[in-house]
């Protein structure tokens, strides 16, 4: 393939399939679905959090790679921006994604970028590379793990699960949607305390509650008999959620496992882990799949503890582009 014969041009919503085609090809143990993929971009608003992808076509127009840049909404900063680049294996290593690179920062450059972010797999050497040559460098690490949910014996945990709601309530949002009409509300509230303290490069930053709203309720993979509560009195104090795979039937991916500052060194955690797995057991489920940041101690050791199995770490790297001016200090008195 010649790679001058290659045309970048900006994404399109036809494209959705052959950008599917081609993150499922780069990543077999990931696979989305259109809808999934939709699903995902609608998190990007247009306006404060903002999503460009540009596409790599051949010169039978098709497509063989892409490269985006976008605000993360959770950790929203106008000149800090994650970036994301992959060309298809059968055309690796003859130009495209450097290319793709080059095209995206000149697409980058009128958002003024402080900071750039991306993640590669420790595994992936040749993107590690990529990054590192291009002046990233690495900023921390998440680990993915399994859980094979036939294999797992939750004798040894109960009694201290069953220890850590004594006097509390255990039950799913499915049950909280038909008992309360505020039970939205009480899932944001917990869902912003929560995430607060959750390791991330960026600061977070809370989403409007109607856009929390929109994206779990229309999220195709939530399943809210595998959102699992704890309550004290009416408030809502801990939870853990699972969400269906549309290419990976028998898998299950780990949402959020979160429990209110005041309410931990409990165990209810581990408590709503053995809901979930316990979901999956009764479902059929083969495998489920979570996710730990490399500085998130208590939620590794319960994983760890649990039976999760490590798999290769994400590495999340950086580039600073230029460096973030010194805040001012307000005038004294």
């Amino acid at each position: 393939m010649n790679v001058a014969a290659i045309t970048i041009r900006t994404f399109d919503a036809a494209d959705y399939p052959a950008l599917v085609a081609v993150s499922n090809a780069l990543y077999a143990d990931y696979p989305w679905s259109e809808e999934e993929l939709r699903h995902w971009d609608s998190r990007y608003d247009g306006v404060r959090a903002q999503l460009h992808r540009l596409v790599a076509e051949d010169q039978q127009r098709r497509i063989v790679g892409f490269a985006e840049y976008h605000h993360e909404p959770h950790e929203y900063h106008p000149q800090k921006l994650f970036i994301d680049l992959g060309v298809h294996p059968d055309v690796q290593g003859r130009g495209v994604g450097a290319r793709l690179y080059e095209a995206l920062l000149q697409e980058l450059a009128a958002l003024d970028p402080m900071v750039l972010w991306a993640r590669a797999r420790e595994t992936s050497v040749q993107s590690v590379r990529f990054l590192e040559r291009r002046g990233f460098v690495e900023r921390r690490r998440a680990w993915e793990s399994r859980l094979e949910v036939a294999r797992f014996d939750p004798r040894r945990f109960q009694g201290k699960a069953e220890r850590a709601v004594r006097g509390l309530v255990v039950t799913t949002v499915a049950k909280e949607r038909e008992r309360d009409v505020q039970w939205m509300a009480k899932l944001y509230d917990l869902d912003v305390e929560v995430e607060v303290d959750i390791p991330r490069v960026g600061e977070y930053t809370p989403p409007p509650r109607e856009e929390h709203t929109r994206l779990l309720l229309e999220n195709p993979g939530w399943i809210p008999e595998a959102h699992f509560l704890v309550i004290d009195g009416d408030r809502y104090v801990a939870q853990s959620n699972l969400f269906r795979s549309e290419r990976l039937p028998d898998v299950l991916y780990q949402g959020i496992t979160g429990t209110r500052r005041h309410y931990r060194g409990r165990g209810l955690a581990l408590a709503l882990k053995l809901c979930t797995v316990d979901y999956a057991r009764r479902g059929g489920y083969r495998e489920i799949r979570t996710w730990n940041d490399s500085l998130n101690a208590p939620m590794l050791h319960i994983n760890t503890a649990l039976g999760f199995v490590r798999q290769p770490a994400w590495i999340t790297f950086e580039k600073v582009v230029r460096e973030e001016p010194p805040r001012e200090e307000p005038l004294g008195r």
